[in-house]
């Protein structure tokens, strides 16, 4: 008889007979001889601990196996999109490499970012946007997700009270492959893909259609009617249009769209890795490449990887793991939102009259535009932004066997991550030129980034049993942490017109300089104690006292937990597998603030050789800060019935999160606006749900799971000013309301009568204005994050066929079109293209009932201003992952040294059903404008759309 034994939580372990979880999630078979028992896990990343599998309280869920081994994302966190109940992750951008959002159990901060804590091998890492000059970049792409063994997600207030000050936003504990002993394995994966855009419903004028667009707006701003201006009928509005505005020739129809846009972007991956292992030495080993191209002609990414890791049993007391990452990236990529030298930007926007190319085939450096030389084909070909990123991932654990029960576990690491960014402007049109500038055409920008960490922990481990029914485990040690950032940037301008040497020494004048650096420390005692009777009932306990240096103060934190296994009681029935009850309280921290907000800081103003210069003082918060906190209360089930083919779990949690950093109003007197200070409190109550069967006989099986989460955030206290904080993104915070609600006008359609745009007066909607200065900013009741997120997960394997896919759902949120105030703007902005319902869809005499506002020349009454006509419901399905291959036995194929061939196909994000039909763009939405989450989410700001992509790929073991 074999039983397996499953990780659904941080620890939570079930026995689930046959099942598997999270994409195929490994499992060690234990037998039931006397030689073999269960006595210990390792909860990685925990500091080394170890507890019994009854010892486990927390919430918190487990991924592995293919979903990594294969990845379908470049970075770790878009990797685990819909694998585990109570994660939000959602791209910014489909731009390569792009950082991406990543929430778990909704919002804890409001000001602050929200990511979670990553932890690799030990060592906390760098993760975020960490981009100086590129739109974006994630620091987590540096990362190769193949090299990965497994993901712990913890949600809970006692599976993060560990981490203290930094587990309010969640805890991703990362574990890097380990070589196995025995027989060497060598693995070589090799994929190549082609990509088109996932989703995009916009549909834009051609170029007679423009022209038409624009007569009919010139005719109802002139109308005949108009004894100085007015034309005698439409014909002749659409002649000016044609001939004195666009100057269009009649036969040119060019879809920039298409023009500005690679057809097929193209992906390859190569993966080797090698484990083996003899007597008390393994080792796993890995070299990979990939390489990505984006949407636009510039965009890609390249990222190398190197990864040694070796694990030596020194003695029978003396374990000694070493691990190392090395990696590369390379991107090179287009801004976003509305510069001109955004292709996607650009390419909606430009006429389809206008010509890209003059007669003698050089670039139209003079089209009829927003501004007439920014030509992105022409500026694609001439400008670069482009970065280097490096990093360096290193770890070496030490475990001493003291005693049978007492162990000493060691672990320093270190996490150094550098980029070098540059953005060239070409002297001769574009951003680049500036006639006006004394300093000469042609930007050149550098920035050089520096981003590292240092991490050490030490503990003492202790587990014992007593009388074979008191499980004992306890833990107590201290960690120190060191992290810097330091910055340098200058620019210069003045290179030689004609030229494009994109480097520093072609250009005559520095015009700017900066430099700094950003560094603090945190030291943190932590003691941990878990007690289990008769492997039934466990209550734990855990406790953190950290010292930050941006606090004037030390914080406390803790988590307890309890258990309780019906399962081990007779009185249920035999079915009844398992039946395991849960419920924990814990109080973590985030540091919100900077290094330096406590200080009172000087900022120089204006240069040291001007007259006038001087310092600007900021004031510190005068009590000083503290952390921002999390209260956080679960309660779970996890269940397993007959064999462990059917299992589940179930989770209520509810989050409060007190002491929010806040911009506090002050008086004036001061000489300054705001202070900053601990003022604020936002809430999120939500469950969870997971589900699972398995079944499987000698040639086949069957996995089915399926995630659902619901998540409400509220803002529930703010000190000072009564009224809404507006900020970024449409939004504002106000007790009562969810921090990512849209606060902006309401829209109230078009008056049947006239065609003149209508909002209402205030939130109660009874009352119209078609006077936008009368229409009041009101809380919209839709909200940029997801309420509710669910996922189904299936895999089939017949024999030596395998189909696997993944369907994703997100529901009862919004998504905020940031520029369609200019593509659909009633005439505001004339010379730029416009979607098709603006000419088809828009009022007139003979269309009263239209969608949108009267077409007027230089707009209708601000119509196109910000107001809920730009929101649309972001609900969707997608269709994230299918793939579909066959494994050619290395028998079979009688070859010497192989053991096998896996060929497959792969679709990413092959179909998108978007519940509100006239949404246009993506609803996975995001901005990489703005400075943090709340701000960020569902804000469509022209980014490169997510792709969709087709791979076909082989591994080869042998």
């Amino acid at each position: 008889m074999n039983v397996k034994l499953r990780v659904l939580s941080a620890g939570v372990l079930f026995f689930i007979g046959q099942t598997a979880w999270a994409q195929k999630t490994k499992t060690d078979t234990i037998s039931d001889s006397k030689e073999t028992k269960i006595d210990e896990v390792i909860l990685t990343g925990s500091y080394g601990m170890k507890i019994t599998p009854e010892q486990s309280t927390g919430s918190s869920s487990k991924v592995s196996g293919n979903v990594l081994d294969k990845p379908s994302a470049i970075s770790i966190d878009n990797v685990l999109q819909g694998t585990v109940p109570g994660l939000m992750t959602t791209a910014s951008s489909g731009q390569p490499g792009a950082s991406t959002i990543t929430l778990i159990r909704g919002i804890s901060s409001l000001t602050s970012g929200n990511d979670p804590l990553y932890i690799i091998d030990g060592v906390p890492v760098q993760s975020g946007d960490i981009s100086g000059a590129l739109t974006s970049q994630n620091a987590l792409s540096l990362i190769n997700p193949a090299d990965i063994e497994d993901v712990q997600v913890l949600k809970d207030g006692v599976a993060t009270a560990i981490y203290g000050s930094r587990g309010a936003n969640g805890v991703i504990v990362i574990t890097t492959k380990t070589g196995k002993k025995g027989k060497s394995n060598f693995q070589f994966i090799s994929e190549i893909g082609a990509s088109n855009v996932a989703f995009d419903k916009l549909k834009m004028l051609n170029a007679q259609e423009h022209v038409n667009y624009l007569g009919q707006a010139l005719y109802n701003k002139y109308p005949s009617t108009d004894p100085v201006n007015g034309f005698s009928n439409l014909q002749e509005a659409t002649d000016y249009a044609k001939t004195d505005i666009l100057n269009w020739d009649g036969t040119t129809d060019t879809n920039w769209r298409k023009l500005t846009r690679r057809n097929s972007p193209i992906t390859n991956r190569y993966n080797l890795s090698y484990s083996g292992g003899f007597k008390d030495f393994t080792l796993y080993a890995s070299l990979a490449y990939l390489k990505q191209e984006g949407l636009s002609y510039d965009a890609a990414f390249d990222r190398y990887t190197g990864t040694i890791k070796a694990n030596w049993k020194a003695s029978d007391k003396l374990n000694i793991t070493f691990a190392t990452n090395l990696s590369r990236t390379v991107q090179t990529g287009p801004t976003d939102a509305s510069s001109y030298s955004n292709p996607i930007f650009s390419g909606t926007l430009l006429s389809p009259t206008q010509n890209p190319y003059l007669a003698d085939g050089s670039y139209n450096l003079d089209l009829v535009y927003l501004n007439p030389q920014f030509n992105p084909l022409a500026l694609t070909q001439a400008n670069l932004t482009k970065g280097t990123f490096d990093k360096v991932l290193t770890s070496i654990n030490v475990d001493y066997k003291i005693l049978p029960y007492l162990t000493f576990n060691s672990n320093f690491g270190i996490d150094n991550t550098s980029a070098n960014e540059f953005t060239y402007w070409n002297p001769d049109f574009g951003d680049g030129y500036d006639p006006s500038n004394s300093n000469g055409n042609g930007i050149y920008f550098k920035s050089m980034r520096n981003f590292f960490t240092w991490n050490w922990y030490n503990f003492l481990n202790f587990n014992k049993t007593f009388n074979g029914l008191h499980d004992v485990s306890a833990s107590i040690g201290m960690e120190s942490t060191k992290r810097t950032l330091e910055y340098n940037t200058y620019t210069k301008r003045g290179f030689p017109s004609g030229t494009r040497i994109q480097y520093a020494d072609a250009a005559a004048n520095v015009t700017d300089a900066t430099g700094n650096t950003d560094a603090w420390t945190l030291i943190g005692y932590i003691a941990r104690a878990s007690y289990t009777y008769n492997k039934f009932a466990t209550i734990t306990g855990s406790a953190r006292r950290d010292t930050y240096s941006g606090y004037t103060k030390a914080g406390n934190f803790f988590g307890i937990g309890l258990s309780l296994d019906l399962g081990k009681m007779n009185f249920l029935p035999s079915y009844i597998n398992m039946l395991k009850f849960r419920a924990s309280y814990g109080e973590n921290g985030n540091q919100a603030a900077s290094p330096y907000a406590k200080y009172p800081q000087y900022t120089l103003n204006g240069n040291y050789l001007q007259t006038n210069a001087g310092y600007i003082l900021t004031p510190g918060a005068p009590d000083g800060l503290v952390w921002e906190k999390s209260k956080k209360r679960n309660i779970g089930l996890d269940f397993s019935l007959g064999k462990g083919n059917f299992y589940g779990s179930f989770d209520v949690y509810s989050n409060i999160n007190p002491d929010q950093v806040y911009d506090v109003p002050i008086s004036p007197s001061t000489g300054f606006s705001t202070i900053i200070k601990n003022q604020a409190e936002v809430k999120s109550n939500g469950f969870e749900v997971s589900l699972g069967y398995r079944t499987s006989s000698e040639s086949f099986s069957w996995d089915v799971k399926a995630n659902y989460s619901y998540n409400d955030s509220k803002v529930t206290y703010i000190k000072g000013d009564p009224t809404p904080t507006t900020i970024p993104g449409l939004k504002a915070f106000f007790p009562g309301h969810n921090p990512t609600e849209y606060y902006t006008r309401l829209w109230a359609g078009v008056d049947p009568s006239n065609g003149d745009p209508l909002w209402y007066t205030d939130d109660t909607r009874t009352a119209t204005t078609n006077d936008v200065n009368k229409a009041k900013l009101s809380f919209t009741g839709q909200k940029a994050l997801p309420t509710h997120i669910a996922s189904l997960i299936n895999e089939f394997t017949y024999k030596g066929f395998k189909l696997s896919f993944m369907l994703n759902y997100q529901g009862d949120y919004s998504v905020w079109d940031r520029w369609g105030f200019v593509y659909e703007s009633d005439g505001q902005y004339p010379t730029v293209n416009t979607s098709t319902a603006a000419l088809y869809d828009s009022w007139s005499p003979s269309n009263p009932n239209a969608s949108m506002p009267k077409q007027v020349f230089n707009g209708n009454k601000s119509s196109n201003a910000n107001s809920t006509r730009y929101l649309y419901k972001g609900d969707n399905i997608r269709l994230r992952n299918v793939e579909l291959g066959y494994t050619f036995k290395g028998s079979v194929l009688n070859v010497k040294g192989l053991r096998g061939i896996y060929a497959y196909v792969r679709g990413v994000n092959l179909y998108t059903y978007a519940f509100d039909k006239r949404l246009r763009f993506d609803p996975e939405a995001n901005s990489n404008a703005f400075s943090y989450t709340v701000s960020n989410l569902g804000a469509y700001d022209m980014t490169q759309p997510n792709m969709r992509q087709y791979v076909f790929g082989v591994q080869v073991d042998f």
